[in-house]
């Protein structure tokens, strides 16, 4: 069937005959008449049965690129043009429209495939039956290429309908200023955000420049005016005063309009009222600070207090221990017990003033990330827990550690604490036994851990045959001055996972616990390979 041939040409007052590999179709000269009346863009009759093109305008090749000679033979399917990924939705419209008579006046998005194979912008498709009498109903599709620069920011009549809904709300509103006659005309929207009831209130720059905020006024028309002399976009927050006296916060887009000599002859733009939004952020930046400066007080005055009772503690422990030595052979009894609880008890403090320290230098700790080989690293580890290693039998089997960056002295800090631990928390009279292993962290793992997808990262398992724990403690234990037990079964501050968590914050990782049931516990903490785009996101 030729396309874009007149329709009074192609056949006086006969049927056209559309010949297919199926057999011989109808379609008359009237089917083709009233499919010519949708006016303007690409028409088409398509078959309802495969949506084979039966007949098409000379648009559809000016557009699509296929020629007369493309109709023949195998001919041309619209489902060809959509691809197999469009093929349900344009079923589903077709089916809308077919019990659906008022569903022909809506339309529906579709990016059509040019012959060349290449994408074309999207054509807005509108779709109605075409009853020819006793011949089967054929459809009649009308497409109107859009022009726009932009993508569009709905996919149908109904998308269109919910965007306008939304963009029609109270915090929202377009202007245009005509320069030549200095009007602005302003949409419903602004004379809401502006609250103005007249809406015949005539208003020109000067008006407009009026209800801005004094403090913001320069600022503003500053931009304005370089945007109109240099052509460029305007994108800025300022505050305006409305004629109830309120304060609100504006984000404004604006556009120089220039006619065909280069010279600004309109300004066009939207505004939207972003006050609610701005006002949340910045209470919330409010808080952020306030626990930013609250817990940097609290490290501070933990460092200090810490650092300041080393001195009397020293000396508590110099004279009890001079006390003890002196007189251990007179003392006897309870004079004696007293004694020894009070050198353990200042070992004690001791251990949780360090421990306290060593919590509180964490964030302070100026040195920067380097290559850490933490084969090395636990090598180092076992040789400071050489004495206790040997006293209990331990053994450590590890597999390859990778090289990560990090801080070394972290490093070892965090290995120390959980193999410490595992040795600790052991079962009587059986052999620790802990194991190290390593793996890459995979995209789902990262997902799940809400990690950097383009980000390295590794998974290391340390497992014990210890006494384990209850799974209701599994994120308890990470607390400071959190103990399953009491001292005198096993002593400590109760720190030490604790700084293992904040070691694993300071460096963008993570660490969790898991008991095992009758076998004992493995402590998982997961370090990026690399630590520099890393600070950088969190900065």
């Amino acid at each position: 069937m030729p396309i874009g041939t007149d329709i009074e040409v192609v056949m006086d007052n006969v049927q056209i005959l559309e010949t297919t590999e199926k057999g011989t179709g109808l379609l008359t000269q009237d089917v083709v008449m009233r499919c010519m009346a949708g006016g303007a863009g690409l028409l088409m009759v398509v078959r309802p049965s495969d949506l084979k093109v039966l007949y098409a305008n000379d648009k559809f090749e000016k557009y699509l690129g296929y020629s007369n000679e493309d109709l023949q033979g195998r001919g041309i399917f619209f489902t060809d043009l959509v691809g197999d990924y469009l093929t349900d939705r344009l079923r589903f419209h077709l089916n809308t429209v077919t019990s659906d008579p008022g569903a022909g006046n809506r339309y529906v998005l579709y990016p059509l495939i040019s012959k060349n194979g290449e994408g074309t912008n999207p054509y807005y498709l509108y779709v109605s039956l075409i009853h020819s009498g006793d011949e089967p109903d054929m459809y009649s599709f009308v497409l109107h290429p859009d022009f726009s620069k932009w993508d569009m920011p709905f996919t149908s009549f109904n998308t269109r309908e919910l965007f306008l809904e939304q963009f029609n709300g109270e915090d929202f509103g377009t202007f245009e200023w005509i320069m030549g006659v200095d009007k602005v005309f302003w949409s419903a929207g602004v004379y809401r955000i502006y609250e103005i009831e007249d809406k015949q209130l005539v208003i020109n720059r000067k008006v407009a420049s009026h209800f801005i905020h004094p403090q913001d006024r320069a600022a503003t028309e500053d931009a304005t005016a370089n945007a109109v002399v240099n052509g460029t976009d305007v994108n800025l927050e300022y505050r305006i005063i409305t004629a109830k006296k309120k304060i609100k916060i504006i984000h404004s887009l604006a556009r120089v309009i220039k006619d065909h000599e280069g010279k600004a002859v309109k300004l066009i733009g939207s505004i939207r009222d972003v006050t609610v939004q701005r006002n949340i952020e910045q209470n919330l930046k409010d808080k952020v600070e306030e626990l930013n400066h609250s817990n940097k007080e609290l490290e501070e005055f933990a460092f200090v207090a810490s650092h300041d009772m080393q001195e009397p503690l020293r000396k508590i422990t110099t004279f009890s221990d001079r006390l003890f030595e002196k007189y251990k052979d007179v003392l006897a009894g309870d004079g004696l017990m007293y004694l020894s609880r009070m050198v353990a008890s200042a070992e004690n403090m001791r251990l949780l003033i360090n421990n306290l320290l060593d919590f509180s230098k964490i964030s302070k700790n100026k040195q920067p990330f380097e290559p850490v080989n933490l084969n090395l690293i636990l090598k180092q580890v076992k040789t400071d827990l050489e004495l206790i290693i040997e006293e209990t039998g331990t053994v450590i089997n590890s597999s390859s550690l990778p090289m990560v960056e990090a801080i070394p002295s972290q490093m070892k800090q965090l290995f120390a604490n959980i193999c410490s631990n595992a040795i600790k928390f052991r079962k009587p009279d059986v052999s620790p036994l802990i194991t190290i292993e390593t793996t890459r962290l995979s995209d789902i793992e990262k997902n799940h851990f809400e990690l950097q997808l383009h980000e390295a990262y590794y998974k290391i398992s340390i497992t014990d045959n210890g006494i384990g724990f209850e799974d209701e403690y599994s994120t308890r234990i990470f607390q400071v001055f959190q103990r399953l037990h009491g001292k005198s079964e096993y002593p400590g501050s109760g720190i030490g996972l604790a700084i293992c968590k904040k070691i694993l914050e300071y460096h963008h990782g993570v660490i969790f616990a898991e008991n095992i049931p009758n076998t004992g516990a493995r402590f998982v903490f997961i370090l990026p390979e690399q630590q520099e785009a890393l600070k950088q996101v969190s900065e």
